[in-house]
């Protein structure tokens, strides 16, 4: 039996050298995971990662699951429409088809709604009976406790695709809900993986360099001492995401550091503070930020801080002062993006009872595209101030008054390499056809009745009818 595990292009910021492609994000852990699962001895295993590798549309599979994420759910959907039509069953699950899976099934055999840790086996041994279902899905565990994940199977994944390939996974899921963000959606409890099997998946790393792709990696504080403790006489260097509050705790940073943490990704979000009340994230507090950089700075710790731009509150005059901001801060990678409503989120379902969203082609939910009417600016005043504010930011002054003005610290490669990496995204930004527009219209003003499309996603996603 031969099993295809794809992952559709999600237009992720890559390098080019001729045929050589490197992305320049972690390598996920989708595919390895499910091939983790996937137990028995007799099944045939390719994974592809389209944003590194190309897809062969002609592979002789047996089956074919696709993992999808909002931004790539149309190139997803071709794919199985494609594979269907040749006769192959279709499985589709992730984070777009657990908010939407009506949407989804129009182009699967089955769809996986949710955590696939226990649906993914149960689904195999369904398809090798003949007996397949429409729809799986699992109980999220009502202890916190998230066990059993197998070892990644990363000698199927291409270690030369991505910048940061030994990708691990301690947590899952999130104890906020800001507006516009999907992981409350999918995971809506925060689940912790025991701090035994998170060393295993370290050990197993033949690399020193590892990257926890959690969304917030520190939020059970005793868990995320429990943990760096146990990583300590492992030796390893690591990045992770966090919130800026990580440095309220100074015995948690002094573990950070000698468990080997050399950067952390923040989502600053903004300057402005009442714009942190309005978006849920009201525990950012602008005023410290300069502590917060500060604080990590001292203790070795380089940071990616993110930026959104299209708030309610941003006016023309938010372009500026962020970039002013943040190199007066000195944040050592910065890292723009447009407010996205993301399907199932509290700002998609305030947007779209508004009807202020312009686009419902998912494609163009990247965050490097404008979709929503902005409250204080026109659709290419927040388009070009985005552009502009990722041009300013990384004219080559700027960069090394950011990466050099603080000395050379241990970790000052990743800064080097990562404000490269930006200004040749900058350069993609001005110069290619994907980002020469706002957006691509599907506009619902433009169909006899709003209401009833608003009516019909709202159905959607409460999953009304996945199960009829």
């Amino acid at each position: 039996m031969k099993l295809l595990l794809i992952m559709p292009d999600a237009h992720m910021h890559k390098l080019r050298v001729g045929p050589w492609i490197r992305s320049m994000r972690e390598a996920p852990l989708t595919l390895t995971t499910l091939a983790g699962l996937t137990m028995d001895a007799d099944i045939t295993l390719k994974l592809v990662d389209e944003s590194v590798d190309r897809v062969p549309l002609d592979y002789p599979a047996d089956l074919v699951g696709i993992s999808v994420i909002t931004g790539c759910a149309p190139r997803a959907y071709a794919l199985a429409d494609h594979f269907r039509g040749r006769g192959i069953p279709v499985v589709l699950g992730g984070v777009h088809v657990s908010v939407l899976p009506g949407e989804a099934k129009q182009h699967a055999d089955a769809v996986v709604i949710g955590m696939a840790e226990r649906s993914w086996p149960r689904l195999m041994t369904d398809f090798r009976a003949g007996n397949l279902q429409p729809v799986y899905t699992d109980a999220y565990p009502d202890d916190g406790w998230l066990t059993g994940v197998p070892l990644p199977r990363r000698d199927l994944q291409r270690h030369s695709g991505y910048m940061a390939p030994n990708t691990v996974q301690a947590t899952r899921g999130c104890t906020r809900v800001c507006d516009f963000c999907s992981v409350p959606v999918m995971w809506p409890k925060y689940l912790r993986r025991p701090v035994s099997e998170v060393i295993r998946d370290i050990q197993a790393i033949p690399g020193r360099v590892i990257v926890f792709n959690d969304v917030s990696l520190v939020d059970d504080v005793a868990y995320a001492k429990e943990l760096f403790t146990a990583m300590v006489p492992l030796r390893k260097r690591w990045g992770g995401l966090a919130t800026t509050e990580v440095v309220k705790d100074p015995e948690l940073l002094d573990l950070m550091r000698r468990s080997g943490c050399v950067y952390l990704l923040l989502g600053f979000e903004s300057v402005n503070q009442s714009t942190l009340f309005q978006i849920r994230k009201g525990f950012n507090k602008s005023d410290n930020y300069t502590e917060v950089m500060e604080t990590l700075h001292g203790y070795g710790i380089s940071v990616q801080g993110c930026f959104v731009f299209g708030f309610d509150h941003d006016d023309l005059s938010v372009f500026a002062a962020t970039v002013e901001r943040v190199n007066a801060l000195r944040i050592d990678i910065p890292r723009y993006s447009l407010y996205t409503p993301y399907p199932g989120t509290v700002l998609f379902k305030r947007l779209l009872e508004e009807g202020r969203i312009l686009s419902f082609n998912w494609e163009d939910y990247d965050t490097m595209h404008v979709v929503i009417q902005p409250a204080q600016m026109t659709p290419r005043e927040l388009y070009d101030g985005f552009k502009w504010a990722y041009r300013e930011t990384f004219k080559l002054r700027n960069a090394l008054h950011r990466v050099t003005g603080l000395g050379l610290r241990p970790n000052a490669a990743i800064n080097y390499i990562g404000n490269l990496c930006y200004r040749i995204f900058v350069k993609r930004l001005y110069h290619e056809a994907r980002y020469a527009t706002p957006y691509s219209i599907h506009d619902p003003r433009s169909l006899p009745d709003a209401s009833l499309w608003a009516d019909a996603f709202l159905r959607e996603l409460s999953h009304e009818e996945i199960y009829a």
